[in-house]
């Protein structure tokens, strides 16, 4: 069942218009002109454009890097422009393709768009036309592939519901996955604090007291095994926290659940502006329309910890400038039938370093990596992205979220979903923590 929830409400003024990342553009013209006036317009409109005079050189650009757009004359030496599109319809599929055609080509430009090319731009060119087409193809592909993405996890998990989803095989290098990235923690601390170079230095550089009975330590030297003593010291103190977090005390208390959510939504209020130094950031509230009823039971610091952790992860998986929702509401388990408590975090997602199985970045958190992202040390990106305000970091944080909501009988999950109101339709990630409530 989904939440009774009010309109969102801003508590920090809204941004201006969201960041994104930089789109990668490939040019190929025979005309010099042509080829510097398209590559200025582009680059002086925030595009990073590679320009090639010959399709020979742009495929071979084209095959050894990642481009998000190709702008194509036709009539070129070497090589035409329907036969560079052939070559790189070969390799790509879904990469928009647009072509330049003069003013008589009206009929060519549309037998290149069945041959598969995406949109044509009549020569002369015009800058206004030519960004306005550029970004135009640019949004129809993001929109595409955003609601491919979103119809495959919607098939996924009706698999997943009908009990048919092979989960077995999607977790079988799970264990060793975990091993490595403990040892990579390890590892990454040690190193960070000078690792063992202390030890060589005691062993060659240390001046002996002398009556032979002590042995003379420089400041530089001292200082270097502090540190490197303290920072292994915290963190096995740390994966001893781990260790125990189903034996940690919970200071429980029953309380109004609808109390509570107002409380929450004040905390988050008052800690959002402390977690990002970003004026155009801004927290939406969604409160729901109807009191909570009954009561929840919890420890009220380790669920401001829970919050505390789900609002560092959507800023920092967020394009900047863009808004934060927190959404509170009644809801009915799938699984048990019982009234909960959900608290959602929403932002938008942004494209991560990582790459997928199709060599495409990796955006927000797919289906395929909504459990993986609660596995201890697990991050989506190969170098965590660390925040001075996180709690519990290197990849630890909704591994140790998700067990504090289990020590409260309830749950974290997180997902993908498409925003169909915007213009054209965003991704976002949501992290939904799931409390159970009482009479």
């Amino acid at each position: 069942m989904g939440l009774d929830t009010a309109a969102p409400k801003e508590h920090v003024a809204p941004g201006g218009p969201e960041k994104t990342t930089m789109s990668r553009i490939l040019v190929v013209d025979d005309d010099r002109s042509s080829l510097l006036l398209i590559e200025t317009v582009l680059k002086k409109a925030g595009y990073e454009a590679t320009a090639h005079l010959s399709p020979a050189s742009a495929l071979d650009a084209f095959c050894l890097d990642h481009f998000d757009l190709i702008l194509s004359d036709y009539y070129m030496p070497e090589m035409n422009g329907d036969k560079f599109l052939e070559e790189v319809r070969s390799r790509d599929q879904e990469i928009p393709f647009v072509f330049l055609t003069g003013n008589t080509d009206l009929e060519l430009a549309v037998d290149l768009v069945k041959q598969g090319a995406d949109d044509h731009i009549t020569k002369p060119i015009i800058p206004e036309d030519l960004l306005f087409r550029v970004g135009k193809n640019l949004k129809e592909k993001e929109q595409q592939r955003l609601i491919r993405q979103v119809e495959q996890e919607r098939k996924l998990l009706e698999l997943e519901n009908k009990q048919l989803a092979n989960w077995r095989q999607l977790y079988a290098a799970k264990d060793i996955t975990q091993t490595e990235q403990m040892v990579g923690l390890l590892s990454r601390t040690v190193n960070q604090a000078g690792g063992f170079m202390w030890l060589d230095l005691l062993e060659s550089v240390v001046t002996p007291t002398d009556d032979g009975r002590g042995v003379i330590l420089g400041s530089e030297l001292y200082t270097m095994i502090l540190t490197a003593a303290r920072a292994q010291r915290d963190i096995f103190q740390y994966i001893t926290f781990i260790g125990e977090l189903d034996k940690l005390e919970l200071d429980l208390h029953r309380l109004p659940a609808q109390a509570v959510t107002e409380e929450l939504f004040r905390y988050c209020r008052e800690l959002f502006p402390q977690l990002t130094a970003d004026p155009e950031r801004s927290l939406a509230e969604v409160p729901p329309r109807t009191d909570i009823p009954g009561t929840v039971t919890l420890d009220r610091e380790k669920i401001q910890d829970i919050l505390r952790e789900l609002l560092i992860n959507a800023l920092k998986y967020s394009p900047e400038g863009s808004r934060v929702v927190l959404e509170m509401g009644l809801a009915t388990s799938p699984e048990t039938g019982q009234q909960i408590l959900e608290i959602i975090l929403q932002n938008d997602s942004k494209k991560t370093t990582t790459r997928d199985k199709s060599g495409q970045p990796v955006v927000g958190i797919p289906y395929d990596y909504s459990e993986l992202v609660f596995d201890i040390f697990y991050t989506i990106e190969a170098f965590p992205v660390r925040s001075d305000q996180e709690k519990w970091g290197d990849g630890t944080g909704l591994y140790v979220a998700r067990k504090l909501a289990k020590r409260h009988g309830g749950w974290i999950a997180a997902g993908n979903g498409i925003d169909y109101t915007a213009d054209p339709p965003r991704s976002f990630v949501r992290l939904t923590l799931r409390l159970p409530l009482s009479e």
